[in-house]
């Protein structure tokens, strides 16, 4: 990787990315005073019982399950599935509900809230809200929930069957949005590119009924004809690789190099940039609601910062994507970071004579 490269730690504390100092001298463990003071606090016990820090709020990951569920219900509600099917998702997406509730109110608690300002939230009594939600309980219950998850993955497949891809090879609910938001980059190209339809058919080779179907969503080309197009366009078909992957229900290896395992989640980003039809970044700053600055949103976009899972999860959403789409990609960065700070060891070496390394 070239000298002026950014480089990157892991913060011990939060284990959130931070950017690493440049030169001589020992490596940074802590991202910022606060963290290293923290992890100094609960090291010599004056925090009482050592919490673990997570990286997002405890609903973040619920709530992002929810709208995989949600949407779940929905597909069986189209399809005109049998009342106990239909009754079967909407008792999953009521229990998650309640999870989600719970973890809501303890990320309250943590951020400061007081038992006052939950109840008023919750419009319950103060004893209820005490007595429903106390810290030790809800604890318990997530980890009951990822003991429920884990153990339940046959009956909830039939749920679930479209967010993975199907045995028989057809198109998973994941492929059928990527297909979709490629046709939209696609068909947002072809707007900017002032051609017709006409026009794009003698320049390709290709029937102009074929490639109306394409950029209506009708058909997802293979990438010889996504390459040819969006160069015919003016743009750059890197940025729609990974949503042609994921249309076409491609898995990628668990591992990448980390250039390339960042170069993909830049593209995935970028990619939904241009399905929504390229935005301004003030507009996806108010579509995130303030979680993103227009530094921020425009650094990502040009490729300058490897954002964290919120901030992913934020533009994502933003841009209309689904953030447990992009999740894979953004772990697999995660991890290879990880990787890099903490090889995994050489059999040989762990097995050596302990007296050599005395």
């Amino acid at each position: 990787m070239a000298g002026s490269s950014p480089r990157y730690g892991i913060c011990r504390y939060c284990q959130e990315r931070f950017a690493q100092t440049i030169g001589p001298g020992r490596k940074r463990e802590y991202c910022s005073v606060g963290c290293r003071s923290k992890a100094q606090r609960d090291r010599s016990g004056k925090t009482g019982q050592h919490k673990a820090p997570t990286a997002l709020p405890l609903g973040r990951r619920i709530a992002e399950d929810l709208q995989a569920l949600s949407a779940a219900l929905l597909e069986a509600e189209y399809d005109g599935r049998p009342l106990q099917e239909l009754l079967r998702c909407a008792s999953s997406v009521a229990r998650e509900v309640d999870y989600y509730t719970a973890a809501a109110v303890q990320d309250a608690r943590s951020q400061g809230s007081s038992w006052e300002q939950v109840a008023e939230a919750a419009q319950l009594s103060v004893t209820t809200a005490r007595t429903r939600w106390p810290e030790n309980r809800v604890r318990e219950r997530l980890r009951r929930r990822a003991a429920e998850r884990a153990e339940v993955q046959e009956p909830l497949a039939p749920m679930m069957e479209g967010l993975n891809a199907a045995a028989d090879g057809q198109l998973s609910k994941v492929a059928e949005r990527a297909s979709a938001k490629l046709a939209s980059a696609l068909s947002h190209l072809h707007r900017s590119s002032g051609l017709t339809i006409r026009d794009v058919g003698e320049r390709t080779s290709l029937s102009p009924s074929y490639v109306s179907r394409i950029l209506s969503g009708e058909r997802t080309p293979a990438w010889g004809v996504v390459g040819a197009l969006t160069e015919l366009f003016g743009g750059d078909p890197a940025e729609l690789s990974v949503l042609f992957e994921s249309a076409h229900g491609k898995v990628p290896p668990a591992q990448y190099a980390i250039t390339d395992a960042v170069d993909r989640l830049h593209a995935a980003l970028r990619g939904l940039h241009l399905a929504a039809g390229r935005p301004r970044v003030g507009v996806v700053r108010s579509a995130s609601h303030g979680a993103l600055s227009v530094q921020e949103i425009d650094d990502i976009l040009e490729g300058v910062l490897v954002p964290g899972w919120e901030q992913t999860s934020a533009l994502v959403t933003a841009l209309g994507g689904w953030p447990a789409d992009v999740r894979p990609l953004w772990q697999a960065v995660h991890y290879t970071f990880l990787l890099c700070m903490d090889p995994p060891k050489d059999p040989q070496s762990q097995s050596a004579d302990p007296s050599e390394s005395a």
